[in-house]
């Protein structure tokens, strides 16, 4: 039966680099926020508390050079700290962005892994609630999604 099936052919390529992918500027462009206690897991847009007419929406720059990354936010709360370096928590496949401040490591889910082409990036916040962070059931999902800006 699997002579009948079309062989594939070609190559998929050299993976992308990850690392190049990260780099450049970032602008919010929105915020939501997902509730895991809803049997729905309804979705909110809550970008209005980062997002202000006249004031520039937070903005976060990853280097590949010593892997730095800064922020820059005039409205909302701050969830990156200010600058620090940056990783993955696996090179070749990565699933969480690391930030690494300077008294503490913040752990963001990848929406999914940027290219260098790409021209969006989302990145995602659990937190829930427990007196041990270490083993916090998450209750809600916080969605920053990003536009490249170089």
């Amino acid at each position: 039966m699997s002579s009948c099936k079309k062989t594939i052919e070609g190559e998929l390529g050299e993976p992308f680099d990850k690392v190049s992918g990260m780099a450049g500027k970032w602008q919010l462009t929105s915020f939501s926020q997902t509730d895991l206690n809803n049997p729905i897991q309804e979705k909110r847009d809550l970008s209005r508390f980062y997002i202000k007419d006249g004031i520039t929406p937070l903005e976060i720059t990853f280097t590949t050079a010593g892997r730095t990354y800064e922020t820059a936010i005039e409205y909302g709360k701050n969830y990156f700290g200010t600058s620090g370096t940056w990783g993955f928590d696996d090179e070749e496949y990565p699933s969480y962005l690391l930030l690494y401040g300077e008294t503490d490591t913040l752990q963001f889910n990848l929406g999914s892994v940027v290219r260098s082409f790409d021209q969006t990036m989302s990145i995602e916040l659990p937190r829930g609630c427990s007196l041990n962070t270490a083993n916090a059931i998450p209750t809600v999902i916080y969605t920053f999604e990003f536009t490249r800006q170089d």
